[in-house]
C-alpha cells in the first residue's frame, strides 16, 4: 500500500497545482512585500569560483538583484536587519538578504533535510553524508577530494555579513531523544556611523545514536570585522573560520536482520562493524577580502532640496543652490582576496580485524597493530581583480555592460603520513555581464589554470537571462575541464594504498530554469566523460564511457486561505546506473494550516513533512577513507518518511515541536538511511528560534 501512495500523493499534488489558480497563491506571511520578485540560480548549486555569476543581474523596474540563492529583495529600512554573503557578492553590486523572521521555517534547522535537498546519511545528525541529487566535484582549484562532510563545515563560500544599525543576535537550540542537541549563535553590530562592523557565529550538532558506538560531535566557529572609510571608497573584511568534527564509526550494522525482524528493540545491543574507530576532521581558515575606487567619490548635495522654501510665516522665501563640482572619470575598481585554509583528517581503528575491512589487502606498517591514517593540506589563495565598477552602480538600474579580469595565486602542500607533496598554480579569470535591454541579459565568465597539477584545467559559463512580467527563464551552458580530485590519484595506508595517473575529467552542462512567484522548475542535462568513482572493491577507477545525466526538478507553494502544501520533486535518469547511482524520484512534501490568534498575538502552524525517494543500490560509505563507493549488495528507499510538527511565534520568539518519523512503528523495518545504517526511529523534539534586533 505504502508502495503505491507516494504516486497518488505526486498526482494529487499536480492536480492541486493545474487546479489553483495564480490568484490564489499568496505569500506566506504579511512581512513579505507581494511585489517583490525573488529568483534563484541553480545552474550551480555551490558557487564554483570566487566570481562566479558574479556579475548576474536583472534590470527590472521593482527589482534587480544578482542570481545565485533563492531571497527576498524588500524595501530597505534604516532599521532593518540584512545579510549578504562575503564570497557570492556581486563585483559591482551588493545583494541584500532580509533576515527570514517568519514562522513557517523556524524548525528546520538540519541542513541535510531542508525542502530542497536530498541527502543519504548514517542515519543521525552530523554524519557523513552524500547528495542523492548528483553532481560532480566543484571546480575550486586543488582539493583533497574528501566531501561526506561538507553539509557541515563551514569554508570561505558560506561567511554571512550582515548590514545592520542596530545589534542582531539570533539564538536557535534543539533537543531532542538520544541527547539530541543543536546549538546555533550569531550576533552581528556595527559602529561609527556603520563604518565598523563585527560579527560572530558558532554552531553545534551533538547526538548520540541509537546503535552501538554511533555519536556524533560537530562545532563550526566564524568571527570577523568589516571596516570601510567614510566617503566609502575603501573597505576591507578580515574573517576566520574553525570546524571540528569528532565523529564514532560503527560501519553500518553487522546482520540486517536484526533490524529488518526487529530481534532487538534496544539497538544498543545489536551489533556493529567497527567498535573503536573513530574519524576526526578539522578545517579552518582565515580571509581578507578588500577593493579600493581609483577614482573619488562626487560629492553627496541629496540634502540639498532641487527647489525654494517658502516659509508662510514670516513670508520669506528660502534659495537653495547645489555647489557646482568637476565631473568625476570612474575608473573603476581594484579588488584583493586572500585565503588560508587548513585541513586535518585523522582515522584511527585499533582493531584492524573488523568485518568491515574484509576482502581488502593488507600493506605492513611499522605500527600494524592500529589503522592510523592522517591527512593534511595547507592551501594559499591570492586574488586580483579589476573591474569597472563605480560608485554609482545602482542594483535597481545596472549599466549597460559591467565586467571583471584578473589573477589568481594558489599555492597547496598535500601530506598523508610522512609523504608531502606541493603544488603551485596560476590562474587567469575573467567575466562580463550584458545587460541588452530590461528584458534580456546576458553572462559569461571563464577561469584558466596552469602550473602544477591543475595544468590547463578551464571553466567557460554561460548563461542568457529573459524576463517578463514576473517570469523568468535561463538559459545555461558550462564547459569544464579538471583533475580529479586528489584523493583518486594518490593514497597510501595500511588497509588502502594507490598511485593512479588519471586524465582530466570533461563536463558539458546544459541547463533551463523557469520561475514566477511560488513556482520553480529547473532541468539540467549533463553530460561527462573520463568520470572517476570508487569502485565495488573501494578502489578508484576511471570509465571512458560517455555517462548522461537528467535532473528535472520542480518546486511548487500552494496556498489556500489558511491551508498550504510546499513540495519539492526531482526526477533523475543516468545512462549508466552500474556506474552513477542515484534513485529515480526524491521528493518532499508539507501539508500545514497556519492562522494567527488573540489579535494576532500567537502565529500558530502545524503540519505534516513526508519525504520519499525510489529504491536503489545506494553508494555505501566506508569510514577509512571518509568516502562513498558502489556496492551491488542492498537496496535502500521505498517508503515513506512522515515527520509532525507545530510552530508558535510569540513576538520575536519562535517555538516548535517535532515529532520525527512518526510512522516507524505502522512500516515494515526496512527504513534505512543508507546501506548497512538504518535511520532513527521516532523521536520527540523541542526547539526554540530566537532573533534579537536590539
Amino acid at each position: 500500500m505504502i508502495k503505491y501512495f507516494w504516486k497518488l500523493f505526486i498526482l494529487f499534488g499536480l492536480m492541486l497545482y493545474l487546479a489553483i489558480p495564480t490568484s490564489a497563491q499568496v505569500q506566506l506571511d504579511s512581512v513579505i512585500n507581494e511585489d517583490a520578485f525573488y529568483v534563484a540560480d541553480s545552474l550551480d548549486l555551490s558557487p564554483d569560483s570566487l566570481m562566479v555569476d558574479s556579475l548576474c543581474c536583472l534590470h527590472d523596474s521593482i527589482h534587480s538583484h544578482p542570481l545565485e540563492l533563492v531571497d527576498y529583495l524588500l524595501p530597505k529600512d534604516s532599521l532593518d536587519t540584512y545579510w549578504f554573503s562575503l564570497m557570492a557578492d556581486s563585483i559591482n553590486y551588493t545583494r541584500l538578504n532580509y533576515i527570514d523572521t517568519l514562522n513557517h521555517s523556524s524548525g528546520q534547522y538540519n541542513p541535510t533535510r531542508k525542502m530542497d535537498k536530498a541527502y543519504i546519511d548514517l542515519g543521525l545528525i552530523g554524519s557523513a553524508q552524500k547528495n542523492q541529487l548528483f553532481s560532480t566535484s566543484p571546480f575550486k582549484g586543488f582539493q583533497v577530494g574528501i566531501h561526506a562532510f561538507d553539509a557541515y563545515l563551514w569554508n570561505p563560500t558560506d561567511i554571512r555579513l550582515f548590514d545592520t544599525r542596530t545589534p542582531y543576535t539570533r539564538i536557535l537550540y534543539v533537543m531532542g531523544a538520544k541527547k539530541e542537541n543543536v546549538l546555533d549563535l550569531a550576533h552581528a553590530q556595527s559602529f561609527l556611523d556603520d563604518q565598523l562592523a563585527a560579527s560572530f557565529k558558532f554552531q553545534l550538532f551533538n547526538h548520540l545514536g541509537s546503535y552501538n558506538h554511533q555519536h556524533t560531535d560537530v562545532k563550526s566557529f566564524q568571527i570577523g570585522m568589516r571596516y570601510r572609510t567614510k566617503n566609502k571608497r575603501y573597505a576591507a573584511n578580515v574573517q576566520y573560520y574553525h570546524n571540528k568534527q569528532i565523529l564514532l564509526e560503527n560501519g553500518g550494522i553487522r546482520n540486517l536482520s536484526d533490524f529488518e525482524e526487529n530481534k532487538e528493540t534496544n539497538r544498543q545491543v545489536i551489533k556493529t562493524n567497527l567498535e573503536e574507530a573513530e574519524n576526526l576532521v578539522r578545517v579552518s581558515g582565515a580571509v581578507f577580502k578588500q577593493h579600493f575606487y581609483l577614482s573619488k567619490p562626487e560629492p553627496d548635495f541629496s540634502k540639498i532640496p532641487d527647489t525654494n522654501r517658502i516659509e508662510m510665516e514670516g513670508y520669506s522665501v528660502t534659495h537653495f543652490k547645489k555647489p557646482y563640482f568637476d565631473p568625476v572619470s570612474h575608473l573603476g575598481r581594484i579588488s584583493h582576496y586572500f585565503n588560508y585554509e587548513r585541513q586535518n583528517f585523522r582515522y584511527t581503528d585499533a582493531d584492524q580485524d573488523s568485518p568491515i575491512y574484509n576482502g581488502i589487502p593488507y600493506y605492513s606498517t611499522p605500527d600494524s597493530s592500529v589503522f592510523f591514517d592522517t591527512i593534511g593540506m595547507r592551501k594559499y589563495v591570492n586574488e586580483f581583480i579589476y573591474s569597472n565598477s563605480d560608485f554609482k552602480d545602482d542594483i535597481n538600474n545596472p549599466k549597460f555592460l559591467n565586467y571583471f579580469a584578473g589573477f589568481r595565486h594558489e599555492y597547496a602542500e598535500y601530506s598523508q603520513d610522512s609523504a608531502v607533496h606541493f603544488f603551485n598554480h596560476s590562474a587567469i579569470i575573467g567575466g562580463a555581464f550584458v545587460s541588452l535591454t530590461k528584458y534580456l541579459s546576458l553572462l559569461s565568465d571563464v577561469e584558466y589554470y596552469v602550473g602544477d597539477y591543475l595544468n590547463n584545467d578551464f571553466k567557460w559559463n554561460a548563461k542568457v537571462f529573459f524576463r517578463l512580467k514576473k517570469n523568468l527563464i535561463t538559459g545555461g551552458f558550462q564547459l569544464i575541464s579538471q583533475e580529479p580530485d586528489w584523493i583518486f590519484q594518490d593514497y597510501s595506508t595500511s588497509r588502502f594504498t594507490w598511485q593512479n595517473n588519471f586524465e582530466k575529467v570533461n563536463i558539458q552542462v546544459l541547463s533551463g530554469k523557469f520561475e514566477r512567484k511560488n513556482l520553480k522548475a529547473y532541468m539540467q542535462l549533463r553530460n561527462i566523460s573520463q568520470y572517476v568513482y570508487f569502485n565495488e572493491a573501494i578502489l578508484p577507477e576511471q570509465t571512458n564511457q560517455n555517462i548522461q545525466h537528467v535532473w528535472v526538478q520542480l518546486e511548487k507553494t500552494i496556498l489556500l486561505k489558511h491551508w498550504g502544501t510546499d513540495f519539492v520533486l526531482n526526477y533523475q535518469n543516468v545512462s549508466h546506473p552500474d556506474i552513477i547511482r542515484v534513485p529515480e524520484v526524491t521528493g518532499r512534501i508539507k501539508l500545514y494550516y497556519h492562522n494567527f490568534f488573540f489579535e494576532n498575538a500567537l502565529d500558530l502552524e502545524i503540519g505534516v513533512e513526508l519525504s520519499y525517494f525510489t529504491k536503489y543500490k545506494a553508494d555505501k560509505y566506508m569510514p577509512a577513507i571518509r568516502s562513498f563507493h558502489i556496492q551491488n549488495e542492498q537496496e535502500i528507499g521505498e517508503f515513506l518518511i512522515a515527520d509532525v510538527y507545530a510552530n508558535i511565534k510569540l513576538g520575536s520568539a519562535r517555538l516548535f515541536v517535532r515529532y520525527d518519523h512518526f510512522n516507524a512503528s505502522l512500516m515494515e523495518y526496512n527504513y534505512y538511511a543508507s546501506p548497512d545504517y538504518p535511520m532513527q526511529d521516532a523521536a520527540f523534539k523541542f526547539g526554540v528560534n530566537w532573533i534579537l534586533f536590539n
